[in-house]
């Protein structure tokens, strides 16, 4: 029986983990944040937020780690294209400039 609970469990934990991750947008459209990267960056800020990007720890000539508050969403941003490599809900700034 008591296997059978440990499986339960473990299945349970299992399904929770593979949810995605979503945001609400300024109006309140829900949306995946995983829809973001590809995006421009300006885009994203004029379209989903209503206040300015924070510059996060991780920031160097190549990249541009961003957070919006309103959103709940974290960008790391190719520079030179203003594309979005990654994106991730929640305030999450790098360890140092150029960690990975």
């Amino acid at each position: 029986m008591n296997l059978k609970k440990l499986l339960l469990i473990l299945s349970f934990f299992a399904i929770i983990s593979c949810e995605s991750e979503k945001f609400k947008t300024a109006n309140g459209t829900e949306m995946e944040v995983s829809s973001l990267i590809g995006m421009d960056v300006f885009d994203i800020a004029y379209e989903y937020s209503k206040v300015g990007p924070e510059t996060l720890t991780g920031t160097n000539n190549q990249r541009w780690v961003v957070y919006y508050s309103d959103i709940n969403v974290t960008l790391e941003t190719n520079k030179s294209t203003n594309t979005v490599q990654k994106a991730s809900k929640g305030k999450k700034p790098k360890s140092g400039t150029y960690a990975d």
